[in-house]
């Protein structure tokens, strides 16, 4: 819980409240005296709340899941037009490699639409990318710097965590699952997306599912979950596992019809049949292959959770006031290279509850912030 500073009048000054070394020998009467207790009373408590600032929150306020963690107090960002300043900003081990280097390098994908992708000038685009494009206005605020210039760095699955971990990237503005497995190795940001895996297929294939993959060829990007939950099937059904590099490899493979079936999370297989000249060749068939869905969120640093709660304020302030909502149907709606297509899907279900649940988390985040307890006094004052 964040608090905003305190401000004494103008006139007012630290001995002001302090009686002299003499007037501590006589006790004080009247309306002096009685000014000079609630001041001191009040005092104790600001001093009692700051102290548990960076504590485990108060009895009686609420208390969120993992994935939407409270705001150390050290980062909080008050709106424009606040009515006090922001608290003096430390840096973090991110922000202080950010700052020496005068830039934020983020990492992008090659062929993940619609999230992360490159445009017919190679210049990378997508719901994703466009996330970090307004959280790096953000960052550069919070840290007071005057410029803040920003570096894509190209990645491909297999890399993204080593990269994060070795400082290669900074935040990687692709669609990344959050897993138990891979927060061991980086931190998430708030999730902004659900998908769940499942099949693309050929039409007049005849397959409706995984179970009719016997014999069949399966390609699947290395690294990602899909590879692992086809795995888990793998020996049950008998299908041929085929890897890929990347999106784009696994979809040529199907489209050389080299693979039967490629396993990949649904919106990430819409983006790739907007790819296509022919679009409607292909569909997604099947049940999802997990019982839950897929979140993404943005891969950042591990052990640095002032930078990932400066990360978490901008992207709950875009769920807040709809900027999530219009970046979506911007994103989903943009022409893909090289022909044109578009997705046109609305978000699901599971994705406006995660929605929701992000502007929820900054509602009570900015409320935590404002919030200072009242003084009370005791009793005869």
């Amino acid at each position: 819980m964040s608090l905003p500073p305190v401000s004494l009048p103008a006139s007012s000054s630290t001995s002001s409240l302090t009686p002299s070394s003499t007037s501590l020998h006589a006790p004080l009467r009247g309306p002096v005296a009685r000014w000079l207790r609630v001041v001191g009373v009040s005092l104790i408590a600001v001093a009692s709340c700051t102290a548990i600032a960076g504590g485990p929150p108060m009895a009686g306020m609420p208390r969120l899941g993992p994935v939407f963690p409270p705001v150390p107090a050290a980062v909080s960002m008050p709106r424009d037009g606040a009515a006090h300043s922001p608290l003096p900003f430390e840096d973090t081990p991110t922000t202080a490699r950010i700052r020496e280097r005068g830039r934020i390098l983020l990492g992008y994908r090659q062929t993940a639409v619609p999230f992360s992708y490159v445009d017919a000038h190679d210049q990378p685009m997508g719901l994703a990318w466009a996330l970090c494009q307004r959280i790096v206005p953000a960052l550069q605020k919070a840290m007071g710097m005057s410029e803040l210039r920003s570096t894509p760095v190209r990645v491909i699955e297999q890399m993204r965590g080593p990269l994060v971990r070795g400082d290669a990237i900074d935040i990687d503005c692709a669609p990344s699952t959050v897993t138990a497995e891979r927060e061991q190795q980086v931190a998430f940001s708030l999730p902004y997306y659900a998908a769940n895996v499942r099949l693309m297929v050929r039409r007049g294939a005849g397959i409706e599912g995984i179970d009719d993959m016997r014999g069949l060829r399966l390609a699947v990007v290395q690294g990602t979950t899909a590879e692992r939950l086809v795995r888990a099937q793998h020996a049950g059904t008998g299908f041929q596992l085929l890897m890929a590099r990347d999106y784009d490899d696994a979809f040529r493979m199907l489209r050389e019809r080299r693979a039967q079936a490629l396993a990949l999370d649904d919106v990430l297989l819409e983006g790739l049949r907007a790819t296509s000249r022919t679009p409607h060749a292909y569909r997604i068939v099947g049940k999802p292959l997990a019982d839950v869905p897929e979140t993404y969120a943005l891969v950042l640093p591990k052990d640095d959770p002032a930078f990932k709660a400066l990360v978490d304020a901008a992207l709950a302030e875009m769920f807040r006031s709809g900027e999530m909502a219009q970046l979506q149907r911007e994103s989903f709606h943009a022409g893909v290279p090289p022909h044109g297509h578009s997705l046109a899907l609305a978000p699901s279900a599971d994705v406006l509850a995660l929605w929701e649940k992000g502007a929820a988390y900054g509602a009570e985040q900015e409320a935590s912030a404002k919030s200072v307890p009242q003084a009370t006094s005791p009793a005869g004052f």
